[in-house]
């Protein structure tokens, strides 16, 4: 594999590199530079840059020149990886030149070592800015399960739009029915959509439609419950089956639930308070 990038682009070499130093071909290297020092040692280490890079580094041609940014990452990853070189090969051409290079300096092989101690410690600054030809592809993370809190929300609210469809329906079946026992079968011209329904003017109420003022939900549930005898002489059938839809409805919002006991002598009180409380 080597063989087939020596010929190729700049480009591929650096692919090659990547997969010669562990790292996948397109992924992201992160490069150390000199950024974590502070600026008494930046000034000691560029002492020893010019030294140690003297044959492509501050020359009067500035095309000759190599950009400083890459010294800095070429100066991190010599002065890091010192004490490794020093431990596999004391003697090395390479290790001999950085000790000449600091000590022309003016600095001691203690320095070296502090400095390549605290490379190692800090963290990295400085990532590669070559991005691949094509964008890189993120997954989006597995989707939270969802919290028990939220299920029991949706769980109400599928209850609550099944109760609104349901009451929909009877509505319409008591009017029918009304109609029908009323000698007046409703005409074609009266089954008009919906949506057609919801256009006329809301201020004209229906004539068969007659309520009175709104009533607490409050009252209803205490009426439901507490009402002697309960619901049995002179409310409509309709009015009865919208306040059990409603009381059932509004025993959703109990969460602990309840329990009545009509012997007691605080029945009513307990009535009101959980309706209240709904």
């Amino acid at each position: 594999m080597g063989f087939n990038y020596i010929f190729n682009t700049s480009k591929q070499d650096h692919m090659i590199a990547k997969v010669l130093s562990g790292y996948k071909p397109k992924a992201a290297v992160p490069l150390q530079d000199l950024s974590s020092f502070d600026s008494q040692t930046l000034e000691a280490i560029d002492e020893v840059q010019r030294n140690l890079f003297a044959a492509c580094y501050q020359l009067e041609t500035e095309i000759y020149n190599v950009n400083k940014k890459v010294i800095d990452v070429l100066t991190a990853c010599v002065v890091r990886h010192y004490p490794l070189l020093k431990s596999l090969s004391p003697q090395s051409p390479a290790v001999k030149r950085i000790e000449i290079c600091v000590t022309h300096a003016g600095h001691t092989l203690a320095d070296l070592l502090a400095w390549s101690t605290h490379l190692v410690k800090a963290p990295v600054s400085c990532k590669e800015s070559a991005q691949d030809d094509k964008p890189q592809v993120h997954h989006d993370p597995k989707p939270r399960e969802t919290s028990y809190e939220q299920k029991a929300i949706d769980h109400h609210a599928a209850v609550i739009e099944h109760f609104i469809e349901n009451s929909n329906r009877q509505e319409a079946r008591m009017d029918r029915l009304e109609a029908k026992m009323n000698g007046n079968p409703v005409s074609p011209t009266r089954k008009r959509a919906k949506g057609d329904e919801d256009a006329d003017d809301v201020s004209k109420p229906k004539k068969k439609q007659r309520r009175g003022s709104a009533t607490d939900l409050h009252a209803t549930w205490f009426t439901w419950y507490a009402q002697e005898p309960r619901w049995q002489i002179g409310a409509p059938k309709q009015q009865r089956s919208k306040s059990k839809i409603l009381v059932a409805f509004m025993t959703l919002f109990l969460a602990d639930g309840f329990a009545l006991d009509p012997a007691d002598t605080s029945y009513r009180d307990r009535v009101l308070e959980l309706g209240k409380r709904a």
